[in-house]
């Protein structure tokens, strides 16, 4: 009797199929002839059930053939058996002309290539994606009949991105009776005053670079009243927006494209809120009716101190409050026992900011000068300040009231770091642009170390912490250590880490006599020559 050994036992019952490439395990499935089978193949394992789900979607994205050479590799491709094209295959193929366009036929072959091999064996379709970007017109025929395709094996998202010069894609009418369809997304397509919309499960709509009017707005809110996710993106025509008749609305987003006059809502449920205004834009927004609001994002140009007040006094649950390029607004309080995240970016004409949010736990500032008069905020975690030429005393005089909280401080410029555990006693002597965030996290310290060795290359490391403290631990592993220890962690990386261009470390140790349990630790970093040039980007 031959006896099986336990190396013999674990390739028996290894499974080696599904460790296959995805490709080669779709074509698996193309050769089941019968959809019960193909349905039960999602039971076998996680893995399978990731492949069924990818095989039940479609994904066509014709940047992968706008160049000459990346669609090199679609050379192979050759039309399907004439029992296995579609109608409009055979019609509009070959009149288009090989040889004067051949990227618009290869898209054209691998599109009816997947369609031909896959959709027999598909009860439906979970998603279908279609992005053209060039030659729509001659397109039109094929993505009509695509899409139809789709909708046909009850599509549950369609996402279709239609760019053209001055023209708008017309969809089959057809996708808007889809009673299948609960996720669409659309961009440059045209829809009519007079297009009967039926889409009764439909649950999230994005509309992008589209002329839209409010009739149009109007009949998707009345058709489609599980609307859970809406969202208006750069849209010309539209002067008026008033929704209500949503009683699931969770999340409503407008990119002002066209002069936006005012934006009404009214959806008691609605959670999040974004408005995106030109710079030119005197949008009113009327959100009276949404008391339930927890996440706010503003950008509008022009909005006063007093309606931005009043706006505010709206919302109780308010969580979250990004206010971005609010040009217009001077001085503004924050009352609020629900704020969680605070964020004030580029509002540059602020001159005075308070705060009373007691479970406040981030806030992030970008500007030039610190306009805040007063912050109660005992619950406060995180903060994030982006300065520009800021005066050095305001800036320590703000940090100091951080001080005896358990907050670390990282500093950085793109020449220097510096990272301090204690700021009792803390002199600043800098000038420019830095980052400063103070935090409670150890771990977030190293990741900020992390990420801004890897964006800038800066010079010199300087540490104010105790010679226990765990960033010192991370340094000796990932800086000092280098040189007995070569980095291996980007082997099968083209692009690697930072530790792999950082040539050597020297680092010198200077007792504090203000401080003796907090020392200064200073590393001065020599990085290669062939390490690639810093990111342009902003502190």
């Amino acid at each position: 009797m031959m006896e099986i050994t336990n190396t013999d036992e674990r390739a028996v019952n290894t499974d080696r199929i599904s460790e296959l490439p995805e490709h080669i395990l779709h074509h698996i499935l193309c050769l089941l002839r019968w959809p019960a089978d193909l349905a039960r193949t999602s039971i076998l394992s996680k893995k399978w059930k990731v492949i069924w789900e990818s095989f039940m979607s479609f994904d066509f994205d014709q940047r992968h053939f706008q160049c000459v050479n990346a669609a090199d590799k679609w050379d192979h491709l050759q039309p399907l058996p004439v029992e296995k094209q579609s109608s409009i295959f055979k019609q509009a193929f070959e009149p288009l002309g090989f040889v004067e366009l051949p990227l618009i036929h290869k898209f054209i072959l691998f599109v009816e290539n997947t369609l031909g091999t896959r959709l027999d064996q598909l009860p439906s379709i979970q998603k279908f994606r279609l992005h053209v970007f060039f030659s729509v017109h001659l397109l039109a025929p094929f993505m009509n009949h695509w899409i139809s395709v789709a909708t046909d094996k009850n599509v549950n998202e369609l996402d279709i991105h239609a760019k053209m010069d001055g023209k708008f894609y017309a969809l089959p009418e057809l996708v808007f009776a889809s009673r299948t369809i609960t996720s669409l997304k659309l961009y440059g397509c045209e829809v009519g005053d007079s297009t009967a919309i039926k889409l009764q499960n439909l649950l999230e709509l994005s509309m992008k670079a589209m002329r839209i009017n409010e009739n149009i707005v109007h009949n998707f809110v009345q058709a489609c009243p599980l609307i859970e996710d809406m969202r208006l993106i750069n849209c010309y025509g539209l002067k008026f927006l008033h929704v209500s008749s949503l009683p699931k609305l969770i999340k409503f987003e407008v990119h002002e494209r066209s002069s936006l006059r005012s934006v009404k809502l009214e959806a008691p449920n609605l959670e999040t809120f974004w408005f995106h205004g030109k710079k030119s834009s005197r949008c009113k927004l009327i959100l009276a009716g949404c008391v339930n609001l927890k996440n706010l994002t503003l950008k509008h140009s022009h909005m006063a101190d007093k309606s931005f007040h009043e706006l505010i006094s709206h919302f109780p649950l308010l969580e979250k409050l990004f206010l971005l390029e609010c040009r217009t607004l001077h001085r503004i309080t924050i009352l609020s026992d629900k704020l969680k995240t605070f964020s004030l970016v580029r509002c540059h004409k602020l001159k005075e900011v308070n705060i009373d949010a007691p479970n406040l736990l981030s806030f992030e500032y970008t500007g030039a000068e610190l306009p805040f008069s007063s912050m109660n905020a005992s619950r406060l975690q995180e903060v994030k300040l982006h300065l520009k030429s800021q005066k050095q005393k305001s800036v320590q005089k703000f940090i100091e009231g951080f001080d005896g909280k358990g907050f670390k401080l990282f500093l950085a410029s793109k020449q220097s770091v510096n990272i301090y555990e204690e700021l009792r006693g803390l002199h600043l002597s800098y000038f420019g642009a830095y980052k400063i965030q103070l935090t409670k996290s150890a771990r977030m310290v190293e990741n900020l170390l992390n990420s801004h060795l890897r964006d800038f290359h800066p010079k010199t490391l300087i540490l104010k912490t105790s010679l226990t403290n765990d960033l010192l631990v991370f340094i000796q592993e990932k800086i000092l250590n280098k040189e007995k220890t070569p980095p291996s962690c980007c082997k099968y990386y083209s692009k690697k880490c930072w530790r792999h261009y950082l040539e050597g470390a020297k680092m010198s140790l200077f007792p504090d006599a203000s401080s003796v349990e907090y020392p200064n630790t200073i590393l001065e970093l020599k990085w290669s020559e062939a390490a690639p040039l810093p990111e342009d980007v902003e502190i």
